[in-house]
């Protein structure tokens, strides 16, 4: 692929010393919408009820699997949280509300077609101004309870990350070039696993990434911290091994580095000082917990070293499972970290989610990405979908992708150069 797929609507969030503006760019010529946001601080005020909501859809949840006769609170807490981020952002003006609505429906007229190939949007903005776009009901406001399953999966679809591939874009990041994974020889993609071993849906991760249905698509190095990475003298460092994702846990230089770094651990998030958020790892005896601002920190070190030039640097996908440690006011601040760090994408959720979700919600990611090598963000939104389809469980909707959504498995482990795929095209098995 030589080029990124162009948005189909494109969201940019905009803020002044004032204000914060929003415009909705259509690419099928549908006239611009602007919007000026009702107060300064209205952007950290909706991160805050994001994150009560899905702490409370959480909640909700009987598990992973949902029930017919669970549908309905489910559904009212799902949307309830979209209308009340809605309110927020745009206020209760009448024809503020049904212009935002008639917008979205006139931009993607087929937006909520589960045959077609969903349309791609881009949510830009930095850190601090960043939309919740993928809870937002912008099709339709007022849907119908629905009675079952079912009934709740089509009601979804108008949620924007049940309808869509959302590419979020965060400023001031560089964007990673190139649009492909490449696998070593034989065909096998190099992914680190970094776990909390004490954790029943990381086990499950690393059991299904090893298994012998995956074997022949992956090549996992670790799980780190291991048995033989706990007290060793020379063992690199977890900034060291995100700075050089060619060198693996044994020592060795690699021709092909780390393509994906998978992480799944305890997220621990605090609502006011980002580089004190932290990534905790346990594994082999030994308990690894590193502030954000400490990483940052040593990879500045790291990078300041004479001959350094930089190199592919792999996707991150940061799978936090456990009980509700992470916050959404703050969980920017993970992909704040790789992105500017210039790795390839990072997929992450908002908060932290029961471990059978993380644990299927992998696997779904996984067996489109790596087995089916469909393109990354057709495969975040199948995950997403199937865990609705399959279970009934919306949580899929938590989690977020900061990457080109075309990011793919290259095919051919010899092959030099990316090749032109045409829009949601499944590159060949």
């Amino acid at each position: 692929m030589t080029g990124s797929q162009p948005a189909d609507v494109t969201v940019r969030v905009r803020r002044t010393a004032r204000t914060t503006q929003v415009v909705f760019q259509a690419r099928n010529g549908t006239p611009p919408l602007r919007m000026t946001l009702p107060q300064p601080g209205v952007m950290d005020v909706a991160r805050r009820r994001l994150d009560a909501g899905l702490l409370g859809l959480k909640d909700v949840l009987p598990g992973l699997a949902v029930d017919d006769g669970d549908v309905p609170e489910v559904f009212d807490v799902l949307h309830r949280i979209g209308r009340g981020l809605v309110f927020l952002l745009f206020g209760l003006e009448t024809g503020v509300i049904q212009g935002l609505q008639a917008f979205w429906n006139a931009a993607l007229p087929v937006g909520r077609n589960p045959v077609l190939p969903p349309p791609l949007v881009e949510c830009v903005g930095d850190r601090d101004c960043f939309l919740p776009l993928e809870l937002l009901p912008l099709h339709q406001m007022y849907p119908t309870v629905p009675a079952d399953r079912a009934e709740l999966v089509a009601q979804c679809r108008n949620l924007v990350g049940f309808s869509c591939v959302v590419k979020r874009t965060l400023l001031p990041a560089p964007v990673p070039t190139g649009l492909s994974l490449r696998p070593a020889s034989g065909g096998r993609l190099p992914l680190r696993f970094l776990r909390h071993e004490l954790l029943s849906g990381a086990r499950r991760e690393l059991d299904w990434l090893t298994s012998a249905a995956v074997a022949d698509r992956v090549e996992v190095d670790g799980p780190y911290p291991g048995d033989d990475t706990g007290a060793a003298t020379g063992a690199a460092t977890l900034a060291e091994q995100i700075f050089d994702p060619r060198r693996s846990l044994a020592g060795e230089v690699r021709a092909v580095p780390d393509q994906i770094q998978h992480f799944a651990c305890h997220c621990y998030a605090t609502l006011d000082s980002p580089l004190d958020n932290e990534i905790e790892l346990h594994g082999g005896g030994r308990d690894l917990r590193v502030k954000l601002g400490t990483i940052a920190e040593d990879l500045v070190a790291l990078k300041s070293r004479p001959g350094h030039e930089g190199g592919e640097m792999p996707l991150v996908v940061m799978n936090a499972c456990g009980s509700a440690r992470m916050h959404a006011t703050s969980s920017l601040s993970f992909p704040h970290l790789f992105l500017t760090n210039g790795n390839r994408g990072f997929i992450g959720s908002e908060i932290e989610v029961p471990d059978e979700v993380a644990a299927a919600f992998s696997q779904a990611l996984y067996e489109r990405f790596l087995l089916r090598r469909l393109p990354l963000g057709r495969s975040v939104f199948e995950a997403r979908n199937s865990l609705l389809h399959t279970y009934g469980n919306p949580l899929g909707i938590a989690y977020a992708a900061y990457a080109d959504p075309q990011l793919h498995v290259r095919t051919e482990p010899t092959e030099d150069a990316d090749v032109d795929l045409p829009a949601n095209r499944v590159p060949a098995p």
